[in-house]
C-alpha cells in the first residue's frame, strides 16, 4: 500500500513542480564551482559542507546544462520519497501497526508544506543529509556486537556530513539512539569518527562560512517554539489538529515508553525517541545561525520538512500505544495523520502558482542575455544580475552557449529586449566617481543616462525602464554594499530610479567636466 503512495507522491511533486527553475543559491554550484578544484568542492556554502551537492550539480550541468530543470529536481524529489520510506521502516521496526505507520509516513510523503526540500533542486543537501542520516540510524539500530552494518552506517553518516549541516543533528540522533539501545561504546563508535572528520573540515575551511556575529539570546526560545509550532501546524493543516498532534506525542510517547519498559522492550523505541529529541536539537542549531534574520525564519518550509520528519516516528508510536489501550482511538489516530494531506498538497500547488511568473521571467532573462550580441562587447566578469545570481558572469553564460549547455530562448518579447538593454548597460563599481557634474535627487525620478554617466548609491535603488511595470526580467535592484557607483556602459534611454529611502539623496553624475 505504501509503495503506491510513494509512486503517487513522486509523480505528483514532479508535475506540480514543473515550473520551478534555478534560483539564488543554485548559481553558486552552477557558475562558481568546479568539480576538479578541491577548494571549490570543500569550501562551505554559507556554513554547510556541500561537497556532494556540488558534485551532483557539476555532473548534471555537464549532461543537461540549463536546458531542463527536471533532472536536477528529480534527484531531490526521489530523495524525499526515499526519506518517507525510511521513516516507514523506522515506524514498523518500532512495531507500529501497519495502517498507522502507512498513514504517518504518507503524511510526510505528501507534506507540501515542506515544499523547498521537495521540489527545489538546491535542497538536495538538506534532503540528502536526512536520507543518509536515517540510513545510518537504521544500520546502527541493532542488537549485538559491531558488524558490517556499522561500517556501512558510518559511511552513510560521513556522506551525510558532506551534504549539509542537517547531518550534524543526524549524527547526534544516531549517537543517542545507539546509546539507548547498545551502550556508550557503540555510541562512541558511531559519533567520534564523524565528529573528528567534521572538526578537521571545520578547522581547515569550514569556519569561513560561519557568521562572526553572536545571535541575540533573548529570541532563541521564541525562535525554537515558533519553529516547532509551525511544523505541527503544517502537519495538521486544519484548526486544532496540530495542537492535537502535539498533545498526542506529549501524552502518548511516555505511555509507550512505560508500556514497553514493563515488557522489557524499551530499546525498540530508541530510534523514534532519538529522532524526537533531534527535532529540538535541529531547530535549536538552526536558531543559532538564523535568528539574526528574524523570528519568522523559523517557519521556512525547509525547516518544517526536517522537524516533521524527526517528529513523525514518535507520533506514530504514540498513536499506536493509545490505540492499543483504547481501541476506538484507532480511526481517530488515522484521521489525525490523513486530514492534513489535502491541505499540504494545496499548499505546494499554491506556492508554485505564485512563484511561476518569477521563475519563468528569470529563465527568460538568463537565456536572452546569454544570446544578446552586446554581451560579447562587455568584460567577461560583468554580472547581469548581481542581486539574485551574483555568481553568474557574462563569460560563464557565453561559454555555456558555446558548449550548447544554454539553449536559445523560446521567444524574445519587447520587454525581454528592454530588460536585456538595461542589465547590460549598468555596471556596479566599488571605486569612487571621477565625475564632478553631480546632481542630488531624492525619491522616484526618471533620467536618461549616456555612456560614462554614473549613479551614486547611498541607499538601495530599484531601476527599471521608464515604461516598465516593475516586473522581472526588466527590474534591477542595487545595494551599496556591493559597490557605491553604477556606471553606464552604453546609452540607456529613459529609466526610472526608485530609492528605498525617499528622503536620502541619490547622486546622478554626467560626463560634463569644468573647463580649465
Amino acid at each position: 500500500m505504501f509503495a503506491v503512495v510513494e509512486l503517487y507522491a513522486l509523480v505528483l511533486w514532479l508535475v506540480l513542480g514543473r515550473f520551478q527553475w534555478f534560483y539564488f543559491d543554485e548559481w553558486d554550484f552552477l557558475a562558481a564551482r568546479k568539480a576538479g578544484d578541491l577548494g571549490d568542492l570543500f569550501r562551505p556554502h554559507n556554513e554547510h559542507w556541500s561537497t556532494i551537492p556540488i558534485l551532483s550539480y557539476r555532473v548534471l550541468y555537464s549532461f543537461f546544462g540549463l536546458r531542463s530543470y527536471l533532472p536536477y529536481q528529480f534527484v531531490v524529489v526521489a530523495l524525499h520519497v526515499t526519506a518517507a520510506w525510511l521513516l516507514w521502516l523506522i515506524m514498523r521496526r518500532a512495531r507500529v501497526q501497519p495502517w498507522l505507520a502507512t498513514a504517518a509516513a504518507s503524511l510526510f510523503a505528501l507534506l507540501g508544506s515542506g515544499y523547498q526540500d521537495i521540489i527545489s533542486a538546491f535542497q538536495v543537501g538538506f534532503t540528502g543529509a536526512l536520507v543518509l542520516g536515517l540510513t545510518h540510524l537504521l544500520l546502527a539500530d541493532h542488537d549485538g556486537p559491531s558488524d558490517r552494518r556499522d561500517c556501512l552506517g558510518l559511511l552513510a553518516g560521513l556522506a551525510g556530513l558532506m551534504m549539509a549541516g542537517v547531518a550534524v543533528t543526524m549524527v547526534i540522533v544516531v549517537g543517542l539512539a545507539v546509546l539507548l539501545r547498545r551502550g556508550w561504546r557503540a555510541a562512541l563508535l558511531h559519533t567520534a569518527p564523524l565528529a573528528g572528520c567534521y572538526l578537521v573540515w571545520y578547522a581547515a575551511v569550514g569556519h569561513s562560512g560561519y557568521a562572526k556575529d553572536h545571535p541575540p539570546s533573548g529570541g532563541m526560545f521564541h525562535f525554537i517554539t515558533l519553529g516547532l509550532q509551525s511544523a505541527y501546524q503544517a502537519m495538521g493543516q486544519s484548526p486544532g489538529v496540530g495542537l492535537a498532534l502535539a498533545v498526542l506525542v506529549i501524552v502518548g510517547f511516555p505511555l509507550a515508553a512505560l508500556t514497553r519498559n514493563a515488557k522489557g522492550e524499551l530499546r525498540e523505541l530508541a530510534a523514534p525517541a532519538a529522532l524526537l529529541v533531534g527535532s529540538l536539537v535541529f531547530i535549536t542549531i538552526t536558531a543559532t545561525g538564523r535568528i539574526n534574520l528574524g523570528l519568522l525564519f523559523a517557519t521556512r518550509s525547509r525547516y518544517t520538512h526536517i522537524v516533521a520528519a524527526m517528529t513523525l516516528p514518535a507520533l506514530a508510536v504514540a498513536a499506536d500505544v493509545v490505540a492499543r489501550h483504547v481501541r476506538w482511538f484507532f480511526p481517530i489516530g488515522l484521521a489525525l495523520f490523513l486530514v492534513g494531506i489535502p491541505g499540504n498538497v494545496r499548499y505546494l500547488a499554491n506556492q508554485q502558482h505564485a512563484a511561476r511568473p518569477v521563475n519563468e521571467a528569470t529563465r527568460q532573462m538568463m537565456l536572452t542575455i546569454a544570446h544578446d550580441p552586446f554581451a560579447r562587447q562587455l568584460p567577461r566578469g560583468f554580472q547581469p544580475e548581481s542581486r539574485l545570481s551574483e555568481q553568474v558572469t557574462l563569460g560563464w553564460l557565453l561559454d555555456g552557449v558555446a558548449q550548447h549547455r544554454i539553449p536559445d530562448p523560446p521567444r524574445i518579447s519587447p520587454q525581454d529586449l528592454a530588460g536585456d538593454r538595461l542589465r547590460l548597460s549598468l555596471q556596479q563599481r566599488t571605486t569612487s566617481s571621477p565625475l564632478v557634474a553631480c546632481h542630488p535627487t531624492t525619491g522616484t525620478f526618471i533620467v536618461t543616462m549616456h555612456r560614462g554617466d554614473e549613479i551614486g548609491l547611498r541607499d538601495a535603488l530599484t531601476i527599471t525602464p521608464s515604461d516598465d511595470q516593475l516586473f522581472l526580467p526588466s527590474t534591477m535592484a542595487f545595494a551599496p554594499s556591493r559597490g557605491k557607483w553604477l556606471v553606464a556602459m552604453r546609452d540607456t534611454g529613459p529609466i526610472t530610479i526608485i530609492s528605498s529611502d525617499k528622503h536620502l539623496e541619490t547622486l546622478v553624475c554626467t560626463q560634463a567636466r569644468p573647463r580649465p
